[in-house]
């Protein structure tokens, strides 16, 4: 079980206010149950978890209907040929997913005949030198764009679409709340060694006064140490004014809850969603609307505030559980130790 199904569990019936209600408790459980002792912590929280429900609601709604998502659909299929260049390669993606495999052997999955996911996958972009007739000539050095994609994923199974664009919104939430955590474990961490480092200068000063710059004292003139004791006070003073700086932001649970709800209300700023639509021939190359053996796709690209992460992009699949082949183990490998 992940984060996300400890915090958020199962999807429970009921109207909008019933839905905001179990949210702003679940967040509140996940950041730190402490909260709680805030009087007024769910009503403060409130309207930022409204806005972040609505803007993943927005960004649900843009996402493309799902697409059937087999091996027998590849060749009627732009998306899946523009992914996967052999059906092969479309039934392995299945077959070898581990979160996949892990849902199908949980109780949740039990009933389901059909299973609707999230695919994603990360996009790379050529450039690439090809052939192409201008009139007459057949030129050599066309420079052309190939898109490719990778690292495949997928995630959100559930039972039915409607189910899957409920799951992403609370995957753009879960999002939002680690995000919360992120920034809250950062402070805390900048606090900590802010006050180590004023301890240690306090040390040092204590001991360069006390002994006239101890060990210095052996190396150095007295105006070297004297200098010494002077930079030490500067450092202290200025650690002081960034102590006094961060205490003034607050700190202790209300803190971690103001964090939380900007966290929240900027929920656009740390997760972009953009519409990308590619049209491309037989060998993923990026043509115009004038060459008529292409096929346009449609996809959906996620990022979010951390620059380490790459872009990814997304579709909805949908495909029988009976689809997904089981892997089978190789035994002469396992007894080579391969």
């Amino acid at each position: 079980m992940g984060f996300f199904d400890w915090l958020f569990g199962r999807r429970e019936g009921g109207d909008g206010d019933e839905r905001l209600s179990a949210a702003v408790d679940r967040v509140i459980e996940g950041i730190d149950p402490r909260l709680k002792a805030i009087g007024d912590a769910r009503e403060r929280l409130a309207p930022a978890v409204a806005a972040a429900l609505d803007y993943a609601r927005r960004l649900v709604d843009g996402v493309p209907p799902c697409i059937e998502t087999t091996p027998e659909a590849w060749s009627a299929s732009p998306m899946l040929r523009a992914m996967f260049a052999r059906p092969a390669d479309l039934a392995d993606t299945l077959s070898n997913s581990p979160d996949l495999r892990e849902f199908l052997g949980s109780s949740q999955a039990r009933s389901i005949e059909t299973v609707h996911c999230i695919v994603a996958a990360t996009r790379a972009e050529r450039t690439v030198f090809g052939v192409a007739m201008e009139g007459d000539i057949l030129r050599q050095d066309i420079v052309q764009k190939t898109v490719g994609f990778s690292n495949f994923r997928l995630l959100g199974f559930s039972p039915t679409e409607e189910l899957l664009r409920a799951r992403i919104e609370d995957i753009v939430l879960e999002t939002l709340v680690l995000v919360a955590l992120r920034d809250i474990a950062r402070k805390k961490q900048r606090g900590e060694r802010l006050g180590a480092y004023r301890q240690l200068l306090l040390t040092r000063l204590r001991v360069m006064e006390q002994s006239g710059a101890g060990l210095d004292a052996m190396h150095a003139s007295h105006s070297r140490a004297e200098g010494e004791i002077e930079r030490l006070h500067d450092e202290l003073a200025a650690n002081e004014m960034e102590l006094t700086a961060f205490k003034s932001v607050g700190s202790g649970i209300d803190a971690n809850l103001e964090l939380l709800i900007q966290a929240l209300h900027d929920a656009e700023s740390v997760i972009g969603a953009q519409q990308l639509s590619f049209r491309l021939d037989s060998m993923n190359i990026v043509v115009g609307a004038e060459v008529a053996d292409a096929s346009t796709i449609e996809l959906i690209e996620f990022s979010t505030a951390n620059p380490d992460r790459p872009r990814r992009v997304a579709f909805l699949a949908a495909f029988p559980r009976d689809s997904v082949v089981a892997r089978r183990m190789d035994y002469d490998a396992v007894r080579l130790g391969l």
